[in-house]
């Protein structure tokens, strides 16, 4: 070897030398319970795996969004920068709780000991394989999973919500709590046409699926409730004209978006329902409602349901939109909206 080869080739090793060493990013997805989360660090510890939590990354529970309710609670008593991991933790202002430091039911502070799922990256040593960091993309937290398909099988109550502190209401003989805490807000209950009912009005025994956690105080709270109040409506919270959305799906592909919307109306039962993107207002589409039929009288029935299957046009690719919205048309214009799975 010449000797101005031997010097290039003695440049490149070390050159090689002084380089770090390579990573490896990888995609990585958890699903498991939280055992630290620290707030200071950006940090939650998920099954013994600390995870790197910044303050942009989107934390959900089943029906709240932590960072939206940071902003909200924060700039209310004076500290609009809260992080969002620090309502999942224990949030304190002059050494006063804004929020409850344990959820309902639970003895351990916030979301200590409940389940996340996080998705995200992983960086690894390229050499070793040791793991560097994990950075999570998003974060939905919820204390359990705990679902009851059954039927409410005692209902005593004084108020719409059942919140009364006499008030009684089980499914398959396990009571039932509203989840009144604002990060995982319980939702109105609602029939099967996904119209809020007044629980008060109700009397049992009735077809329900319940969704949410049961507490170390044997009470299943609750932030979905579904019940099948049939199809007189007299349990409706709202008698008037209602649209509801019960599912909104869309697909997106070479320039088109593919769209399947279903929901009922009430009062009246048919008519023409209108969909528009909720953040540009651009038109989407529209479908004949259709009224339910009482399966035992024969009868019509306040109610109608739609189905909305079309492909739309997207010529400037914006993809499908977050949320959709449903306006009927011959109920007065009342509208809903829905998120887009």
């Amino acid at each position: 070897m010449s000797i101005r080869l031997a010097a290039i080739a003695l440049a490149i090793a070390g050159l090689n030398l002084a380089q770090p060493a390579l990573a490896l990013e990888v995609p990585i997805e958890l699903e498991g319970t939280v055992e630290e989360i620290a707030p200071t660090a950006d940090t939650m510890v998920v099954m013994g795996i600390p995870v790197t939590v910044p303050r942009s990354t989107p934390i959900v529970t089943p029906t709240g969004d932590i960072n939206a309710l940071a902003t909200e609670l924060g700039t209310a008593v004076g500290r609009p920068n809260v992080k969002p991991l620090v309502l999942m933790r224990r949030f304190r202002v002059d050494g006063v709780d804004v929020l409850p430091a344990q959820l309902p039911g639970r003895s351990q502070i916030g979301f200590l000991g409940a389940t996340a799922t996080i998705v995200g990256s992983a960086v690894l040593d390229d050499a070793t394989g040791a793991l560097v960091s994990i950075t999570a993309t998003s974060v939905f937290a919820e204390p359990a999973e705990n679902v009851i398909l059954g039927g409410i099988t005692s209902v005593s109550c004084s108020t719409p919500d059942c919140s009364g502190p006499s008030d009684v209401l089980t499914n398959l003989g396990r009571p039932l709590q509203r989840l009144d805490d604002p990060r995982i807000p319980a939702l109105p209950v609602a029939d099967d046409f996904g119209f809020a009912i007044d629980l008060s009005l109700l009397s049992g025994p009735l077809p329900s699926a319940v969704e949410g956690y049961y507490g170390e105080d044997q009470v299943m709270h609750y932030h979905t409730l579904s019940i099948d109040a049939g199809t007189s409506g007299i349990s409706l919270l709202n008698q008037g004209a209602e649209v509801s959305i019960l599912r909104a799906q869309c697909d997106e592909g070479d320039g088109e978006l593919d769209f399947e919307i279903r929901g009922a109306t009430h009062d009246p039962s048919s008519g023409l329902v209108e969909f528009t993107d909720s953040a540009t207002g651009a038109f989407l589409g529209d479908v004949d409602v259709e009224t339910v039929i009482d399966e035992v009288s024969g009868q019509p029935t306040r109610f109608g349901t739609f189905r909305f299957r079309d492909t739309v046009d997207d010529p400037t690719d914006q993809g499908c939109p977050a949320n959709v919205t449903a306006t009927f048309v011959d109920g007065g214009n009342v509208s809903a909206e829905s998120p887009v799975n």
